[in-house]
């Protein structure tokens, strides 16, 4: 189960982040150890207007 959620904003789609839902952008689960030495998950979303390409 994923615990938080990276999403990007303004983005060309509103990305799910419910419990059930799967976004359309294919976030990734991501291992983050806490302080205490347990793990959480972060799901990372992935933008979908193309912002990692453009030059800045």
């Amino acid at each position: 189960m994923t615990d938080l959620h990276v999403v990007p904003l303004d983005d060309v789609v509103a990305h799910d982040t419910s419990v059930s839902g799967e976004c359309v952008c294919g976030p990734t689960d991501q291992p983050v150890k806490r302080e205490d030495g347990s793990v959480t998950w972060v799901a990372v979303h992935h933008s979908l207007d193309g912002r990692e390409t453009r030059a800045h």
